[in-house]
């Protein structure tokens, strides 16, 4: 039968014969399509001679590929049911639109994934700080051309100018500060800063209520927190910081779409106000910066950690990095290194005050590292043995169960230096490669029968051990799903700041339970994890979570 000859069939159809065949053409063309692709992935998955190529999931929507709707409303939902996609013990494709992504689910493939030194997510920085914080386009040609990679020895075909290496030189930085010599320093100032700040709050011992428990945190440990690592002139200068830091936060999805700004006025004025502060605090920091205030550890009080001062003179150096660009790459790192730690320090307080069997264990084990100093006057906060606390086994088995349970996201990565095997797998070049640790944190398997994986039980991560003064105890362990609780990623691109953010997450628990109490009165509904910002780590409520708090008698 010719074209016309169906053409003029289809037209001498009724209107409800017509839609009828179309909806079954429509579910037949999907169910072939499916089909196809189920034949394939087999016989692609068996091959058995040289380098194998991951198969392409099945998909029945072709033009959507392995996506849905829901991916965009309930992407958590999605990641953990489709299993077909993520949970796989082989690396697959899935399809969106035209693209290939690679992913690699298991704990081997994933292992293999993070060993892979070719791989980087520098690519999408680029594209975040263009898009979401407003990395201006000068700076963004200098991105584009940065194909040096990461590490001292750059790429043999790269042609880019040393001091134009973005992402070495900003590794190198982070690395520095937060994993070698500037993290004593930060941690110190912080201890200090955060010690001080709690204890000084205005809450007596009658109950302070708070509308939202979350904003507690947004305000009172994320402004210690900046003292510590930029001084005091920012927040003082500019008191609407951490509004507008926050507001960004929660409408940073809107930047990323590149929304207009009269579809996302909230957004544009919150994060251009973060920016005007951040600019204004560099002015103001060459202006009164003195080098006789530089202590043994080359801070000072201007711009607090060195490491902004020696960042400001790296990026002086490459090319399109104006002051806008610096301010853009600050927000970046102030929100990078605030956005989980906050957040799961909010939850692991809600978990402990909830529950009156595990505060008491909390309090114990804080109450055990205080240290006593008999001449300490009435206005000094407690002090703790910060070794010590942050080896207390229940402590611990909180702070990891709180990334287990709530860690939302994707570690994405990404080459362009040809093709590369992982693992005996084929990887074409210039393709997106993922990993997520939501199904492997989620997996029932994995974690054992004693408690839903979907609720909050520190037990997962504690065992029966001799206790120091005889008796039981317990002891802190990743044994129980060795290799399966990857919350920070790994190998080189591992996130630097995770062992400030552990020292946070504990110390502001320890604090919290030692000083105050606190009654949580949010509907348990209330607590679900929220979509807003999926993608990025670690999610927050859905909903306001309110509280109250007073001082301890002792």
């Amino acid at each position: 039968m010719g074209v016309y000859s169906i053409a003029h069939s289809l037209l001498a159809l009724g209107p409800k014969d017509l839609f009828l065949f179309l909806i079954t053409g429509s579910l037949f063309f999907c169910l072939l399509n499916y089909t196809v692709g189920v034949v394939l992935f087999h016989r692609v998955n068996s091959e058995k001679a040289g380098l194998k190529t991951p198969p392409l999931v099945p998909s029945v929507l072709p033009i959507w590929g392995n996506f849905s709707f829901r991916a965009i409303f309930d992407p958590r939902a999605w990641a953990l049911s489709a299993s077909n996609v993520f949970g796989n013990a082989t690396p697959v494709r899935a399809r969106f639109l035209a693209n290939d992504v690679y992913i690699f689910q298991g704990v081997k493939n994933v292992e293999a994934f993070f060993r892979q030194r070719d791989l980087s997510s520098f690519n999408l920085h680029g594209f975040l700080l263009n898009r979401a914080f407003g990395l201006p386009t000068a700076a963004m040609k200098t991105y584009a051309k940065d194909d040096s990679g990461a590490y001292p020895k750059p790429y043999p075909e790269s042609q880019v100018e040393p001091r134009n290496r973005i992402e070495y030189q900003l590794e190198k930085s982070l690395h520095r500060f937060l994993l070698g010599p500037g993290l004593m320093p930060l941690t110190r100032r912080f201890q200090s800063a955060i010690a001080q700040h709690f204890y000084t709050l205005p809450i007596s011992d009658d109950w302070v209520s708070w509308d939202n428990f979350v904003t507690f945190f947004e305000q009172e440990l994320t402004a210690p927190f900046l003292n510590s690592l930029c001084g005091d002139y920012l927040l003082r200068a500019h008191p609407d910081f951490l509004a507008n830091r926050w507001t960004f936060e929660n409408n940073i999805w809107s930047m990323i779409f590149g929304l207009p700004r009269f579809l996302a006025p909230r957004a544009y004025r919150a994060r251009d106000g973060a920016l005007r502060a951040l600019k204004d605090w560099h002015v103001w920091a060459l202006q009164n910066f003195d080098p006789a205030l530089v202590d043994a550890d080359g801070d000072d009080p201007v711009w607090g950690s060195k490491f902004f001062r020696e960042r400001k003179t790296i990026f002086d150096t490459i090319d399109g990095f104006d002051l806008d660009a610096i301010a853009t790459h600050d927000l970046a790192f102030i929100w990078g290194t605030t956005n989980n730690s906050i957040i799961t320090s909010f939850w692991t307080a809600v978990e402990t005050f909830s529950d009156p069997h595990l505060l008491a264990q909390v309090r114990q084990e804080a109450e055990a590292c205080l240290i006593i100093d008999p001449e300490a006057g009435p206005d000094q906060p407690p002090q703790f043995d910060m070794d010590k606390l942050q080896q207390q086994p229940v402590l611990q088995a909180i702070y990891a169960e709180t990334l287990r349970l709530r860690i939302s996201g994707y570690f994405v990565r990404h080459h362009s230096h040809g093709d590369i095997a992982i693992d005996g797998w084929r990887i074409p070049n210039n393709h997106i490669i993922l990993t997520s640790p939501m199904h492997t944190h989620m997996d029932p398997n994995t974690w054992g029968s004693e408690r839903p994986v979907d609720q909050f039980w520190p037990g997962r991560f504690l065992k029966p051990a001799p206790a120091p003064g005889g008796g039981s105890g317990w002891e802190f362990t990743t044994e129980r799903a060795p290799g399966a609780w990857i919350p920070y990623g790994g190998g080189y691109h591992m996130c630097p700041g995770r062992h400030f953010a552990k020292m946070m997450i504990i110390f502001s628990t320890a604090l919290l339970t030692t000083m105050y109490d606190c009654e949580i009165r949010a509907d348990p509904r209330n607590l679900a994890m929220s979509m807003r910002n999926f993608g990025f780590g670690m999610s927050g409520p859905t909903s306001k979570v309110p509280a109250r708090l007073r001082r301890r008698a002792h």
